[in-house]
């Protein structure tokens, strides 16, 4: 234990530090943006391209790997989503948030630099194949329902044309898209570009572990916890659980694999769905105190999971 915490503490306190800046006022509210705003459309992306132009094509083309991933996730999402409409009473668009805080965590900004550092590059490929999965699938999804809820008496068109779009044009899934066809077509990156790409790939991790905790800090939290309580119980403990169970009994996956997205299905709740439950006016307070605390409860029950995977 001692060995794990001496890797997944450093990145904890990375955030912890960002937090502290910004609880600090140290960076104002359009210091933090920009922090964020350097990370997802510049240092992230390019750290997704080289990851993905540098690894072969027969090994990022594995659709039953993501299959499984999407199915157990999916399962995890329908779960959370109609447990909230049984237990709370959710209207359809926070059903919708209810499943993407229990099925879909922060892979960019926290898991793909903790788990490539405990597991190695290997592994890193499959959590960003896990990370496409979350864009391509349960994003449009969540956006589909929030949409769908939103314009009942209105032509859905332009909205489906805007959930494409996002979907599709996002720094992520662009990088990655990128990066596979820089692998199927052989591209060898110059060596200027190999520095650069290099450079800016390496500034990710940190910018992004001190932006997530600094961002963090200026969120507004629920009094009341019932809610947050739920959504972090199937984040920190079913999503893994199913996933552990799936990976281990039902699908031939990879060890390493198999490791690294029972590691993703434990990081915490991602950040994206305070941004929707802020931009659709619903549910942020609880959204927000929900990412906080389980990203605070992740310090342990991520490094106990590490423990008992490894």
């Amino acid at each position: 234990m001692e060995n794990i915490l001496t890797v997944t503490i450093p990145f904890f306190a990375l955030m912890g530090c960002g937090y502290a800046a910004g609880r600090a006022k140290l960076f104002t509210a359009a210091g933090i943006d920009g922090m964020i705003f350097f990370v997802f459309y510049f240092a992230l992306p390019c750290l997704l391209f080289r990851y993905m132009a540098l690894s072969p094509l027969s090994e990022i083309a594995d659709f039953s790997f993501m299959g499984a991933y999407g199915a157990v996730s999916l399962g995890v999402f329908i779960l959370a989503a109609f447990g909230g409409r049984l237990i709370f009473g959710s209207p359809m668009g926070v059903m919708a948030l209810q499943g993407q805080a229990g099925a879909v965590s922060n892979v960019g900004f926290l898991g793909l630099p903790m788990i490539s550092a405990l597991l190695g590059p290997d592994a890193a490929l499959a959590v960003i194949l896990a990370l496409l999965v979350d864009l391509i699938i349960f994003m449009p999804l969540t956006l589909s329902i929030l949409e769908i809820d939103k314009n009942r008496d209105h032509a859905l068109g332009p909205a489906i044309l805007k959930i494409f779009r996002g979907t599709f044009l996002n720094p992520f899934v662009l990088s990655i898209g990128l990066g596979v066809l820089a692998s199927a077509v052989g591209f060898r990156m110059p060596t200027p570009i190999d520095s650069f790409t290099g450079l800016l790939g390496a500034a990710a991790s940190p910018c992004a572990l001190f932006a997530l905790g600094a961002s963090l800090a200026g969120r507004p939290l629920a009094k009341d916890f019932k809610e947050a309580s739920y959504l972090i119980s199937f984040k920190l403990f079913i999503h893994p659980l199913a996933m552990w169970f799936a990976m281990t009994q039902i699908f031939d996956v990879k060890p390493m694999w198999a490791t690294a997205v029972i590691l993703v299905a434990g990081l915490p709740i991602a950040g994206n769905v305070f941004i929707l439950a802020q931009t659709y006016g619903t549910y942020s307070e609880r959204t927000s105190t929900a990412i906080l605390v389980s990203t605070a409860i992740a310090v342990v029950t991520f490094s106990v999971l590490v423990g008992i995977l490894t």
